[in-house]
């Protein structure tokens, strides 16, 4: 009896080490099919992003656009006080990182708050140029940031008491409680140099940097005229507006200037025109040197952050003559702080036509259709669809996107003379595995995208015969596909049992 049970025992090991071999080889199959799986996701998103940077590209290539802001390698002009270490900034305190800003210019400074707290105090200071003004800025909104607007055109110069009106002032709801400065009053400008912007809670630094006043001087000034449609809104028009020279009597005409070390004192007509405000005059004239035109009624549309400002007239004013050339001009006189020693000045001509002079209608269509190749049966295929329209007047688009038989439609509101990207998600669940083509188009257009797409049950990797499987071709094995030493022990296994069965007949 002992050893039969000793010969059975064999037996169940034999067969649990067939088992587990067996096991082993579904989860290796099982880790082989989610590796797969995990290549096609990251080739879908590849795809994706691809499609995204297309749309931005796309979208960003038309009409005019704000330039991005640019920074300035920083120069040793003046060092920062030292009467404090720097410190490393605690967590939700902070500043930004490193801010360059034209001198005459507001510089933005978001402050960061900690936890629940709604009350900090900023000192902005360079001791070796004689500059300290302290601030203390509550966040009422409690969002975590405080933006003050630091005035570098009033900052050394107002006096005392009206530093927290013109000097520093917070984003509404924000609100600056109370600013002082501690140095005397200068008689003239802020002097360029490095200022160290330091938060301070409960007598302690908790964050700090510099903001770097210098002047640029391979800036110049650029002076752009822009057409807009006739809406009742300055800003909305202007965002819809496109480049031009020939501006109709019922259109909205904008002059968008650029000019750093202006924006600090410079934020509406009135210190435009007349004599403007430290030398800084806009005008618009019939013909190169005829009268002026009567701005008063015009709009002022100020964009600081990218040193820009508009000036826009508004549709049926009657201070143009239609079928007329007129010179829109901008100068800095010679004696504004931050000429640079000479007068600067840019000019640009256009032309007034009558109303209706040209055509009053978009012209949209697909240019362009960035879309998957494959797709899983059940997910959304997106579609960036760009539209150009190179008519005169702003349009709205439908595009549509179908696939058998299934339309789904997007809006896309193009300016005149400009491009838009959109992205239309499809629902794949109506389709059915294999390939489809699809279309594109503009609803009343002429021109249709088409292509296709294939639509897969899974992302695994098909097998045409999953019961042939072969394995290695070995001398050892008699040359059996597939017979190796696991098959060679189950026959061990196999052998052993029949000899168990003999013995217990004996």
């Amino acid at each position: 009896m002992a050893r039969g049970r000793t010969v059975t025992c064999v037996c169940l090991l034999v067969v649990a080490v067939v088992a587990t071999a067996g096991a082993a080889g579904t989860v290796a199959g099982a880790e082989g099919t989610a590796t797969g799986a995990e290549g096609t996701a990251t080739g879908a998103e590849g795809t994706a992003t691809g499609a995204e940077g297309a749309a931005v590209d796309a979208a960003t290539s038309s009409g005019w656009s704000a330039p991005q802001d640019v920074s300035w390698p920083s120069q040793d002009l003046g060092q920062p006080s030292q009467d404090v270490a720097r410190p490393s900034q605690d967590e939700g305190w902070s500043v930004p990182n490193g801010t360059d800003e034209q001198p005459g210019d507001v510089v933005r400074i978001p402050v960061g708050f900690a936890g629940n707290e709604t009350e900090a105090t900023v000192v902005i200071e360079n001791e070796s140029l004689g500059y300290r003004l302290v601030v203390r800025v509550v966040d009422e909104n409690r969002d975590g940031v405080a933006v003050l607007n630091w005035n570098t055109y009033h900052a050394g110069s107002v006096p005392a008491e009206a530093v927290a009106n013109r000097t520093v002032a917070a984003d509404e709801p924000d609100r600056v409680l109370d600013a002082r400065r501690t140095t005397p009053q200068r008689d003239g400008r802020l002097d360029e140099g490095h200022y160290t912007v330091s938060v301070r809670h409960d007598d302690s630094v908790v964050a700090e940097d510099v903001v770097v006043l210098e002047s640029d001087p391979l800036r110049r000034s650029s002076i752009t005229v822009l057409e807009g449609p006739p809406l009742a809104d300055a800003s909305t028009a202007f965002a819809r507006s496109g480049i031009s020279g020939t501006i109709e009597q019922d259109e909205w005409l904008f002059v968008l200037v650029e000019r750093q070390s202006i924006h600090g004192y410079v934020d509406g007509i009135e210190d435009l025109t007349g004599n403007g405000t430290d030398g800084v005059t806009f005008h618009i004239t019939r013909g190169s040197d005829g009268p002026m035109v009567d701005l008063s009624n015009a709009t002022f549309l100020h964009f600081p952050q990218h040193d820009e400002f508009v000036v826009g007239v508004p549709p049926n004013a009657t201070v143009f003559e239609p079928d007329t050339d007129y010179v829109a001009r901008f100068v800095v006189a010679r004696s504004n702080p931050y000429a640079g020693g000479g007068q600067v000045s840019s000019s640009t001509e256009f032309r007034v036509l009558p109303a209706g002079a040209q055509p009053d209608r978009p012209v949209l269509e697909v240019v362009d259709v960035r879309a998957p190749e494959t797709v899983i049966e059940g997910r959304e295929a997106t579609f960036a669809v760009s539209v150009v329209n190179s008519g005169e007047r702003e349009g709205t688009a439908t595009v549509v996107v179908g696939l058998e038989g299934t339309n789904v439609t997007r809006e896309v509101t193009v300016g005149p003379r400009s491009q838009e990207t959109v992205r239309v998600a499809f629902d794949t669940s109506p389709l059915t595995e294999g390939v489809t083509r699809w279309d594109v188009r503009i609803a009343g257009g002429a021109r249709t995208v088409t292509g296709e797409l294939e639509v897969r049950l899974t992302n695994e990797t098909r097998i045409e015969d999953p019961t042939l499987v072969p394995g290695p071709r070995r001398t050892s094995d008699g040359g059996q596909p597939g017979f190796g030493a696991l098959a060679a022990l189950v026959g061990l296994g196999i052998g052993i049992g029949g000899r168990v069965l003999a013995l217990q007949r004996e």
